[in-house]
């Protein structure tokens, strides 16, 4: 029987409900605001293709008067340790920020990423300018996640609950949630099987008996040459406003941050 896996509905605020709508729609969606503020507009435009990628950054300036002393800097954690699972780097070759920006005007700056290793900790993004005389820093968690490091790959149906099953026998990484969505109708579908395209899986058409789960398979890969197999199965129920998402993988990391994402893509919808 479902049950959410919590039951109870915080109140948010309208600026942080609205920062995380903005945040869950770039985790399976190319390209989004980021940040809507009074003053600037954060924007976001990536590419990927695993296991490296190329993220766009553009600032807006929605001030009445001329922003200056610009800066955009993104760093991931432990990024300067030999070791460190994510790289975050200046793309090669682009112009340099402009040193002020007129109402309206927007700035854009690109970063190179690339997934060495499986990460649990997002980037993060610093913005500082200066308006009217006063400076203003922010910091926002870039949605960079290893998930965005995974193609889709295609199996054969009959294939399908056979590396499940051993995938569950093996325990490597098994991750499992029960959501509310009181948004799910008769057409919605269409819409998850657009989250789950989006976050990088190749959905297996009539693998499953009920016609309306989604299962699906996609391949993290991470420079080292490590490849990790994620495979996934969406339970919608709309009768009952819930929907249970089970993720396999054969590293626990991506399972929980597979996971993860999709429940903060629920949550925001």
């Amino acid at each position: 029987e479902l049950a959410p896996d919590d039951p109870a509905d915080p109140v948010e605020e309208p600026s942080i409900a609205e920062s995380r709508r903005h945040y869950a729609r770039l985790l399976w969606e190319s390209d989004g605001i980021l940040y809507d503020g009074d003053e600037v507009q954060v924007g976001l435009m990536a590419q990927y293709k695993p296991p490296a990628g190329r993220v766009g950054v553009f600032l807006g300036n929605k001030a009445a008067g001329a922003i200056y002393d610009i800066s955009i800097h993104a760093f991931a954690k432990d990024s300067d340790s030999k070791d460190a699972p994510l790289s975050i780097t200046e793309s090669p070759g682009q112009s340099a920020l402009p040193a002020s920006l007129l109402p309206l005007a927007q700035a854009r700056i690109y970063f190179d990423v690339t997934c060495h290793h499986v990460f649990s900790t997002p980037p993060t993004l610093r913005i500082s300018y200066t308006q009217a005389g006063a400076p203003t820093v922010l910091e926002l968690q870039l949605p960079i996640t290893c998930v965005h490091f995974m193609a889709p790959v295609t199996i054969a149906v009959s294939d399908f609950f056979a590396r499940w099953k051993q995938l569950g026998e093996a325990g490597l990484g098994e991750a499992q949630s029960v959501l509310k969505t009181p948004f799910l109708e008769e057409r919605a579908g269409e819409w998850l099987r657009g989250v789950v395209g989006g976050m990088g899986f190749a959905l297996i058409q009539g693998a499953d008996p009920v016609p309306d789960n989604i299962v699906a398979v996609g391949i993290a890969t991470c420079k080292s040459g490590e490849k990790f197999g994620c495979l996934m199965r969406v339970e919608p129920k709309p009768s009952h406003s819930l929907t249970r998402i089970t993720v396999r993988a054969t590293n626990d990391t991506l399972a929980k941050a597979v996971a993860t994402n999709t429940a903060m893509i629920f949550d925001s919808k």
